[in-house]
């Protein structure tokens, strides 16, 4: 079924759920369609009695549930009481569905610190950038990446460790020091504001349930206060 086709059958007065994200928290939203326009892949939807409609803007990635069927949009236009989206391609059911845990972004004036540490020597220090129970995400610029690679060299070229992640330590703000086991399962590069590369890196954790705890604390009071800070917008 081609995505015209499938525009084609969302009818106006119809509710389609409408899902973004704000600080990695997963907002779902029930609207009503207003209008489509299946040949330019337009769907406009009734926000006037939404809350979050400041939550969709340019820089958003959109997705609209249909069915089964999740369609990946980018907002078009929203202005007063209309949000417009044009509609990309049919997707797999996005990251923040899927997701068992809840990530979410640390502040600037409460940063979580990551270290990533080879026996008692923690070689890079930097903060996370978003935090769940199951991984942290980091950004790091070339000189750190350069570091942390000279780290994860030493693990690799012994073979009989090839396979066991490394130890990281997590300094949450109030909830205190989380030692952990962390395996790279990702990362890429992101152009900063001069020019300058950073490589954004995501590690699996694997902790004790004393240590997970913590975690989970920081993570709850920080959905808290992110979604506070939703309803006062």
């Amino acid at each position: 079924m081609s995505l015209t086709e499938i525009l084609g059958d969302i009818k106006s007065g119809r509710e389609c759920e409408v899902i973004t994200s704000w600080k990695e928290i997963p907002i779902r939203l029930k609207l009503k369609v207003k209008w489509v326009s299946p040949l330019e892949r337009f769907i406009s939807f009734d926000v006037k009695n939404c809350k979050f409609k400041h939550l969709f803007s340019d820089r958003s990635q959109v997705y609209i549930k249909v069915g089964e069927l999740f369609i990946l949009c980018k907002v078009f236009s929203n202005i007063r009481d209309e949000l417009v989206l044009e509609a990309d391609s049919p997707v797999p059911a996005p990251p923040i569905v899927l997701r068992e845990f809840i990530r979410v972004q640390p502040t600037e004036k409460e940063p979580v610190y990551v270290s990533f540490c080879i026996s008692e020597d923690c070689v890079v220090k930097v903060k996370a950038v978003d935090i769940s129970e199951s991984g942290v995400g980091v950004l790091v610029n070339q000189e750190e990446a350069g570091r942390l690679i000279d780290l994860l060299s030493q693990i690799v070229s012994d073979i009989q460790r090839i396979h066991t992640p490394f130890d990281i330590e997590i300094e949450l703000p109030r909830e205190g020091t989380v030692r952990t086991k962390g395996e790279l399962k990702k990362h890429n590069n992101i152009i900063g504001t001069q020019g300058d590369i950073y490589i954004r890196l995501g590690f699996k954790l694997d902790m004790e349930e004393s240590q997970r705890k913590k975690i989970r604390q920081y993570v709850m009071r920080r959905q808290r206060e992110i979604l506070d800070q939703i309803k006062s917008l």
